[in-house]
């Protein structure tokens, strides 16, 4: 039996979201496919780093496209022309035009058809396309929580859930522990002093960074040391944020560190007080099981899917609310024995998640 994987997602030395999932995927899998399954690989460039070293029944075929865009959709669907994998297993939510009969694929999210305004007109014609050519042609649709079946059952009707299987996402636990503690010299290397509140995720209109930054500014009359911390690259709306951010009476105490490499991630996060993710739209949330497994409580938004992942360890306000994101908070600096609670809480729930967990119910499904 052949198993081809779109390996381009995962082929990135900064890995966002989705393209963690992708990489802890094939890297996990590499650990558990028996070695009479031959698994093909495929990528628009060489594999690198960790990625690249391959199991004897493992190999990469390397299809070169000339153009930024459009790989997925037509340099795989010639490939596909000439030669089919039994099964096709497509992680980063884009599959090709022509598909292997025995196509399986992850849906991350629907927030272009939930959160339409949070994206350029071209992204969402592209994004609504891709979404009906998965559910044209794949046999199993895999999605990370209940909240995105019930979503694409929204959008795209009863008859779809026949093949949805949901399958929990995880974090890397073996770098995201409590034994991380906060170094002096990381928090200096980013200019930041204790205490500080911390968000991670790209600077962008639906992660809702212009009202973290406005909550922010409530907090800071009643709690004058505190500085925020957010970490991720610019996005859609960045401009907005940016103004939010010159516009604050606080900016001096709000910093904007863009991209910041995993290692320094796990101590700054570690050292944090509170760890705040009101997005407007998520699919699943990985940072939320980070935060909780390096012993920091988190405030996310209700009404998605990170209720789900946080379970009753986390707190929840009104994405729309920046007063309510506030006070949620508030309620954790103010009460350290709450806080404890919280803390404590969080670490039980993290220990439910694990990439071998996932991997193995991933495999399951692409054996079925």
């Amino acid at each position: 039996m052949i198993i081809g994987i779109e390996a381009t997602h995962a082929n990135k030395k900064y890995r966002t979201g989705v393209e963690e999932y992708c990489f802890q995927i094939i890297q996990n899998l590499k650990k558990i496919i028996p070695h009479n399954y031959k698994v093909v690989l495929y990528s628009n460039s060489i594999l690198i780093d960790e990625l690249s070293v391959l199991p004897e029944n493992w190999e990469c075929k390397i299809l070169p496209w000339p153009f930024r865009k459009g790989w997925s959709q037509f340099r795989l669907s010639f490939e596909f022309l000439k030669f089919k994998p039994d099964v096709f297993f497509a992680p980063g939510q884009l599959v090709p035009i022509i598909t292997p009969p025995n196509t399986i694929t992850m849906i991350h999210d629907s927030a272009f058809k939930a959160y339409p305004q949070v994206y350029n007109f071209w992204g969402r014609q592209y994004l609504k396309l891709m979404n009906l050519l998965i559910i044209k042609k794949s046999k199993l649709i895999l999605t990370s929580t209940e909240f995105n079946r019930q979503e694409l059952i929204k959008f795209y009707g009863k008859n779809i859930s026949k093949k949805i299987i949901v399958i929990p996402l995880a974090f890397n636990n073996e770098k995201f522990t409590t034994s991380n503690l906060p170094s002096a010299e990381i928090l200096e290397k980013y200019k930041i002093s204790k205490p500080y509140i911390i968000s991670i995720g790209r600077l962008e209109t639906k992660k809702n960074a212009k009202r973290i930054i406005e909550s922010f500014n409530i907090l800071k009359k009643e709690y004058p040391d505190l500085s925020l911390v957010l970490i991720g690259k610019p996005g859609v709306g960045y401009a907005e944020i940016l103004e939010a951010w010159r516009n604050s009476l606080y900016q001096k105490d709000i910093i904007l560190s863009g991209w910041v490499k995993e290692p320094d991630i796990v101590v700054l996060l570690s050292g944090a007080e509170v760890f705040v993710f009101p997005s407007l739209y998520e699919g699943f949330g990985i940072p939320i099981l980070e935060a909780l497994a390096v012993g920091v409580p988190i405030v996310a938004s209700r009404g998605t899917s990170l209720e789900e992942v946080g379970g009753e360890s986390g707190i929840y306000a009104d994405p729309q609310d920046i007063a309510d994101i506030a006070d949620k908070i508030k309620s954790l600096l103010k009460s350290s024995s709450f806080r404890e609670q919280k803390i404590n809480m969080g670490w039980e729930r993290s220990k439910e998640f694990s990439w071998e967990k996932t991997v193995r119910e991933t495999w399951k499904a692409l054996l079925s």
